[in-house]
Parts: structure tokens; sequence; C-alpha cells
């Protein structure tokens, strides 16, 4: 019989940002609840085939999150929720430095096509003035039709914060698929806490990143603009269109989307202090961020996140948000 158990999106996310993917998941809480399974019997519970069940199984083990007895059949057994995300964790960290030396060797094959020769070919490549930029940014947004991608950072040279994002807005309801990949220094900023869950809530997919190197927009794969010079916000932007180096600009957005923190949209007003503390944990930002979604002090929220690591026995705040995230989910 298939497990009943619906991970909730926070953990789901949470999850999948380290790797796990649904199935794994399932299987792990499975084993959670009923220890010393065998692969048959997980097999029937999970609806699968004892193949596809060995598969999951093994890549539980090389996770860190099951063991098994040298019984035959063997008996599997899951890790304890801590011991497990903290696995997880250190294997993440040791990715992320392996994507990190690949985005930096892709960043100095962008540098160089920037200083080589390759602006010079207009079909490529081709700087645009402030008006032009801000023109193109417009019909990027009107044009594209499938996919948008963005690294937002200071300084913010086109969007205005304060205002709703009609351009975006307009691009979801047509279909589009939008990521944006936010810088952490933003959420210092007032207000964009407030229009990230505007944006979120409309549709558009938010990760939160530790720092980024540039800023970029992506329409479709096919077109990119990216300022040249952060230290001018009025400066020169390169228009880049289907080429090795905009293939270099995707690969670069797609590794550091992989390694960023998924953004969940808070618990409305109606919810419990407790559930939006939660939601803003889980979703990365940093305390400073925190305090003003929440308008509390930093005294305030460093009280209440000692409560709740307290209530369910969390030893740091990353295992606080995966166990508030597995009992609401065994709740339901």
């Amino acid at each position: 019989m298939p497990s009943r158990t619906a991970p909730s999106p926070t953990t789901r996310q949470a999850l999948e940002g380290m790797g796990v993917t649904p199935l794994e998941e399932r299987a792990y809480r499975l084993l959670l609840r009923h220890e010393g399974l065998s692969s048959a019997e997980l097999a029937r519970r999970l609806a699968l085939t004892t193949r596809q069940v060995a598969g999951v199984l093994r890549t539980l083990g090389d996770k860190g999150m099951a063991s098994h007895t040298p019984d035959r059949p063997p008996r599997y057994f899951a890790a304890p929720p801590g011991v497990a995300i903290e696995t997880l964790i250190a294997t993440s960290q040791r990715d992320e430095e392996q994507r990190q030396r690949r985005a930096r060797a892709a960043i100095a094959t962008l540098a160089a096509a920037g200083t080589g020769g390759v602006v010079r070919d207009e079909r490529l490549v081709e700087i645009l003035s402030p008006s032009a930029t801000a023109q193109l940014f417009v019909q990027m947004h009107r044009t594209v039709r499938e996919e948008l991608l963005s690294l937002t950072r200071r300084p913010m040279l086109v969007s205005n914060v304060d205002e709703p994002d009609h351009l975006l807005f307009e691009a979801l309801a047509r279909g589009v698929r939008c990521r944006a990949l936010i810088d952490s220094d933003l959420l210092t900023m007032p207000g964009w806490t407030e229009h990230m869950r505007d944006n979120a809530a409309r549709g558009e997919e938010c990760r939160i990143a530790a720092a980024l190197p540039f800023k970029l927009v992506i329409a479709d794969r096919r077109m990119a603009i990216i300022p040249l010079d952060l230290r001018q916000p009025g400066g020169p932007v390169l228009l880049v269109r289907p080429s090795s180096l905009l293939d270099a600009l995707c690969e670069i957005f797609d590794m550091l989307w992989r390694a960023a923190t998924p953004y969940t949209v808070a618990p409305d007003d109606g919810a419990s202090s407790r559930d939006a503390l939660l939601s803003l944990l889980t979703s990365g930002l940093n305390d400073k961020a925190i305090q003003l979604e929440l308008g509390i002090s930093h005294r305030t929220l460093a009280r209440r996140i000692s409560a709740l690591m307290k209530e369910l026995g969390a030893a740091t705040r990353c295992q606080l948000g995966f166990l508030a995230a597995q009992r609401a989910a065994a709740r339901r």
C-alpha cells in the first residue's frame, strides 16, 4: 500500500535542495515509522518493483540516510533525522565547492570573451546604452515564451521594489516559468521581503544565494543582458545572443540555482507567529530580514528561535526547520 504521508512543501524543497528525490523521501519516512522493513516490504508499501526499491535503498545508504542489518534478507533502518540532515549538509557543502570551482572557471571564460574580441562581432554581442537597456528589458519580458531567468543584486537598475512588477506578472499570466535568484544582501533592503512575497504568490520561483557575482536577465535561453560595471548603475550593458558565451551564462545560472536556498511564502496574517517564523527560517532569510518581515527586535527573534529549538529538540537551526516540517507532515 503506498504511503499516505504527504510531505510539506517546505520539507520537500529543503530536501530536494540537498539532492533527495521525492521517492527517496517517501522511503525514508516509511523507515522512520516502521523500523526493520525488508526491501520486499518496503516495495509493497511504496507500490514499487523490487528492482526500483533496491535502487532507492542503495541511494539512501550512499547519502547516509539509511542502514541495514547483515541478515538475509537484510532489514533496513532510517538514520535519526539529526544525523541524516548533518550528513546531507556535509555532502551538499562538498558538492557546492565543486560547483563553485566550475562556476569560477566559466566566469574566467566569460571575462576572457569580454576582453578578447567577441564584442566586435555584432551578430553575437552588442553594447547597449541605458535607454536601450530599459527598452530591451521591457521587450524581453513581453516577448518571452517559455522561461525567464534572473540574477538580482545591488545596485537596482530598472525595477522599482516599491511598485508591483507588472511586466513579470504579465509573463507569469502567459504561462512563462520565471525563476529569480536573489542576493541575500537585498533581504536587508526595506521592502524586499514584501516584494519577493508578492512575486512568489503570483508564481515566480525565488531562491536566495549567499552572494551573486553579477546581475543577469536571460529570456528563453536565446538572449541575455548583463551590466558590465556594477559600480556604474547607468553604465554600459552587454546584450548576448545565441553563442558559447550565452551557453556559459545559462550554465552559471543553473549551478547557482542548484546551490541556492528556496524561498517559501510566509503564512498570512491569520497564521500563528510560530508558523510564520518557521516558514521564514526554512526559506533561508537571515535574522535581519526576518526581523523586518515580522516587525520584531533582535532580542525577541533570538528568544523565539531558542524556544522553538527547545520545543522540538533541535541542536541547530537547520535541524529545527527539518524537524518542524516533519512533525507537521506526520500530523496530517
